[in-house]
């Protein structure tokens, strides 16, 4: 899989179109599409793979598997919980995981 097809894989898993990923990442129509036969800068890919919530090497090789964004949405939120808090959190992390 090419880098376009692992953009037009993520588009349809992230229910964006191609030129909504454009707009999104400040490109202009039809961009994505000439990647097909051209390398595009490190700025360009790194504004799509932001769009995309994945990273670059994963639309380079494909290898970085996508993140969760519910997992994402965690790690955030407990950024500003206390020492005691977070280890409350990792105790009811590890029951949910030994069910």
């Amino acid at each position: 899989m090419n880098l376009l097809e692992r953009i037009q894989q993520l588009a349809v898993i992230r229910d964006m179109s191609i030129a909504e990923i454009e707009r999104k990442s400040n490109l202009g129509n039809g961009t994505i599409r000439r990647w097909a036969d051209s390398i595009p800068s490190a700025d360009k890919l790194y504004r799509v793979s932001k769009v995309l919530g994945v990273s670059i090497e994963y639309l380079l090789s494909g290898e970085e598997p996508i993140e969760n964004e519910k997992s994402k949405l965690i790690a955030r939120k407990a950024s500003s919980l206390s020492a005691e808090q977070l280890d409350a959190v990792l105790n009811m992390i590890d029951v949910f995981k030994n069910k």
